[in-house]
């Protein structure tokens, strides 16, 4: 008997591809949010490379979706497939996607997508009721794991809402191995997201933990300076191949967490001291952090 594998299951909309900020056009036929039209289908910045390396993991990726505008009567259940398809072919492994071959027939590190098409205030039978399928309910992801072969208890979920969360805690996922994504968290995207889960399976006897306190006050009170401060930490993992395996911020300190000897992670919070210090400097006249230690 094949053994179950461990999977990450991702929200669609606002996780993987952008929603919230579509122009008007997108809502042409349908209540704001319910993306209906694959024209409209854009990855976030980051989604392409967060699911290769969880890919390259040994992660199964699936997607699981509401998309209750069906219901509400804003299109069909083909242009949820429609959308689901150009999502995925935007989420090919090769960086140059081959406008000859049809979207449906590209490689994708996706594997499958699910999708409930359900509401209860619609009025488009069969789908006007709260199906089991609907997020927090739990059916997208106990049909997943049936049909692939999938082990809820090793998989993670992501999302940006809470539904999502609840869905996967319904389907037998740890709490702790479900992520939110929000502005200003330790997990704004889902390329922080990748960094977590990536760095569950990391030896905590091999990685370093340090700390850089503020020079006064309490600057990363200021939403743009902590945003910052995340960002440029994780440009420096990316372009050394240093793996951050946890960053978390307070109002006056960031405590990060690397896979790597102590002189390395040295290393590393001296990069981040300098290129942030910069940033506040050209931006408030002042350093974030002291240069004496």
């Amino acid at each position: 008997m094949r053994p179950l594998r461990p999977a990450v299951f991702l929200d669609r909309d606002d996780t993987l591809n952008v929603n919230a900020d579509l122009p008007p056009e997108a809502w042409a036929r349908t209540k704001e949010g319910d993306l209906l039209d694959p024209a409209f289908v854009e990855l976030i910045p980051g989604a392409l490379e967060a699911c290769r390396r969880l890919s390259d993991a040994g992660f199964v990726l699936v997607v699981i979706t509401n998309q209750g505008g069906v219901a509400r009567g804003g299109g069909s259940t083909r242009d949820i497939d429609a959308c689901n398809t150009a999502l995925r072919a935007l989420l090919s492994p090769s960086d140059d996607h081959d406008e000859h071959v049809p979207a449906p027939f590209r490689a994708s590190v996706v594997t499958a997508s699910y999708s409930a098409p359900h509401h209860p205030e619609g009025d488009v039978p069969p789908f006007d009721d709260e199906h089991h399928w609907r997020k927090p309910g739990p059916g997208m992801i106990e049909a997943a794991a049936h049909e692939l072969g999938l082990d809820p208890p090793r998989s993670w979920m992501v999302g940006d809402k809470q539904r999502d969360l609840d869905a996967a805690t319904n389907a037998g996922i740890p709490p702790k191995r479900t992520i939110l994504l929000a502005p200003g968290s330790p997990c704004p995207d889902l390329a922080a997201a990748a960094d977590r889960i990536l760095a569950s399976a990391i030896d905590p006897s091999q990685t370093t933990r340090l700390t850089l306190r503020a020079s006064s006050g309490a600057p990363l009170g200021d939403e743009r300076a902590r945003e910052t401060v995340i960002a440029t930490a994780r440009a420096i993992a990316e372009r050394t191949g240093v793996r951050l395996v946890d960053l978390d911020t307070a109002d006056d300190r960031v405590t990060i967490t690397l896979a790597t000897h102590r002189l390395g992670a040295l290393g590393f919070l001296a990069e981040l001291r300098r290129l942030t210090n910069a940033w506040s400097r050209a931006r408030a006249g002042a350093d974030l952090w002291p240069t004496d230690r």
